[in-house]
């Protein structure tokens, strides 16, 4: 299992094209590299959590 802890989180930096470190306030994370606004996974990842999530989904029958 990993250990994750504050000092070793990315998200990903559409400017840097990469999962960096970042910077939190209190409405926003920003990259520390370029300072641009990060988010928490980049398309390709976000879509396949997404698709997981749906399969685990409880369906309401």
């Amino acid at each position: 299992m990993d250990i994750r802890d504050f000092y070793n989180e990315t998200k990903w930096c559409e400017h840097c094209r990469a999962y960096v470190h970042y910077i939190m306030s209190v409405n926003h994370s920003y990259c520390v590299s370029c300072g641009n606004q990060v988010r928490l996974f980049n398309k390709e990842d976000s879509r396949r959590f997404t698709d997981d999530v749906q399969k685990r989904k409880w369906k309401a029958v």
